[in-house]
């Protein structure tokens, strides 16, 4: 598909968000950047400054999005607003915090989502692009929430895909590796997870830092991630699943749950609870 429209990227104030809307007016795209709060407009400004796309800023909190709907030239829509708040086990987590996950990270998207599609079909044409997590592919301790939306995030998508496709619109997802970005300052790959402040889950917490601190993990930066995206939004005509860099596009292909998943669950569990192996 030739992007000739809009590209709407929801989340633009910060991190992955930030690097998209930059890419893409590098690349010469018309932009409509939605961030959260007036004080992110200046970010986006001075990021895009002189690059030869356009590039309109919006306030618009998902969550809330009242009356807001998307231009007629709307071409592509990324879905990439979303938190992840403190690492902690399951039966620690209030329910209205899942809850606060759940709006942001897919109520969100999903009503973005359903304004884009009539303006797409008016048009022939469009790519709605979600933004998933690389944390599907393990049973990733202390992320309960966030990989529960993220679930969601991907039968979502699939579902779409098969719906809209009729109607010339494409869906991409992706699902990145580790991006230096805001949210992953707190990520349990840097730092040991919160939930070793409970001590039933403390050697867990220790064993799942240590384990990332042995491994040769690397942290792509958010302009190399933003490139990735962005060559793959523009080469959509094949598979509807990529990833940020080489080896989290690899693992887009192979990753999801190959024979059940068990030889990737089983495993990876035993690495963290090894007192339980035999």
């Amino acid at each position: 598909m030739k992007i000739d429209g809009v590209v709407a990227v929801t989340g633009a104030g910060g991190g992955l968000g930030l690097g998209f809307i930059t890419e893409a007016a590098r690349r010469g795209y018309r932009c409509l950047a939605l961030i959260l709060d007036e004080s992110q407009r200046a970010d986006v400004a001075t990021a895009t400054a002189g690059l030869s796309g356009a590039v309109e800023i919006q306030i618009l909190d998902v969550t809330k999005p009242g009356d807001f709907a998307f231009p007629a030239d709307l071409d592509v829509l990324v879905n990439n607003a979303g938190i992840r708040l403190k690492n902690l086990p399951i039966e620690h987590l209030p329910l209205d915090e899942w809850r606060l996950y759940m709006e942001i990270n897919f109520f969100g998207a999903v009503e973005l989502t359903k304004r884009a599609i009539p303006v797409m079909r008016a048009r022939g044409k469009g790519l709605i692009v979600n933004i998933n997590s690389g944390s599907l592919y393990s049973p990733i301790p202390f992320l309960g929430p966030y990989r529960a939306t993220k679930g969601a995030m991907m039968a979502f998508t699939e579902t779409l895909r098969c719906e809209v496709e009729q109607f010339g619109i494409g869906v991409l997802e992706i699902l990145p590796g580790a991006v230096r970005t805001g949210i992953n300052k707190e990520s349990v790959t840097v730092r040991v997870a919160h939930a070793v402040e409970y001590p039933d889950y403390a050697p867990m917490a220790e064993r799942q830092h240590a384990m990332y601190k042995d491994t040769d993990f690397r942290i792509w930066e958010i302009e190399d991630a933003a490139k990735f995206i962005v060559d793959a939004m523009e080469d959509n005509g094949g598979r509807m699943r990529h990833g940020s860099d080489p080896g989290s596009d690899a693992s887009a292909v192979s990753g999801w749950r190959p024979n059940g998943g068990e030889q990737q669950i089983a495993p990876f569990i035993a690495r963290l609870t090894p007192e339980k192996t035999t």
